[in-house]
């Protein structure tokens, strides 16, 4: 038995264990015991297995008479499908936030906006920096002058020619 982190998805069982490096790394299968709701006889088992595919995760009702679980069923199925936040949506968190932002700002405005978690945010915002959709100017997040929308540079690019005279 371990301590969890406070908020544990579905998709997390195996990291979610405080110290997750030596655990995770030792483990093939894990099982996860959550609550799934503020009913106190209703628990969740959550699977993950390294070399296969995870389980449905399924529901357990507490007879609290006997004090026995018997199966309530799968779990029902995650609403929100998971999906890789592209550069485009970092440029229009930014355009919401007037075109320049701090990155915990900018952070948040990704993961409402795309309803997705902290860390793909910051990958996000990783990749958009690499690729130069998003540059990092005095501790601040911006769109590129020669890709803001209206410049002379990118209306040249989408002509064919990159030179000021177009």
């Amino acid at each position: 038995m371990h301590h969890l982190r406070k908020s544990v998805s579905r998709y997390e069982v195996g990291s979610a264990f405080r110290g997750s490096g030596a655990l995770n790394a030792v483990g093939d299968s894990y099982v996860l015991l959550a609550r799934p709701s503020a009913d106190p006889n209703v628990v969740e088992l959550r699977f993950q297995f390294r070399y296969a595919a995870a389980r449905q995760p399924k529901l357990l009702a507490l007879d609290p008479k006997t004090l026995w679980f018997s199966s309530a069923g799968d779990a029902p199925a995650a609403v929100k499908s998971r999906r890789k936040v592209e550069g485009f949506d970092v440029e229009q968190a930014l355009a919401a936030l007037g075109n320049q932002a701090g990155y915990n700002d900018l952070r948040t405005q990704i993961m409402t906006a795309a309803e997705c978690s902290k860390r793909t945010a910051q990958i996000a915002i990783a990749d958009a920096c690499q690729n130069r959709r998003i540059i990092r100017d005095n501790g601040l997040y911006r769109i590129p002058i020669e890709f803001a929308a209206g410049s002379r540079r990118l209306q040249n690019l989408s002509r064919g020619s990159a030179g000021p005279e177009g």
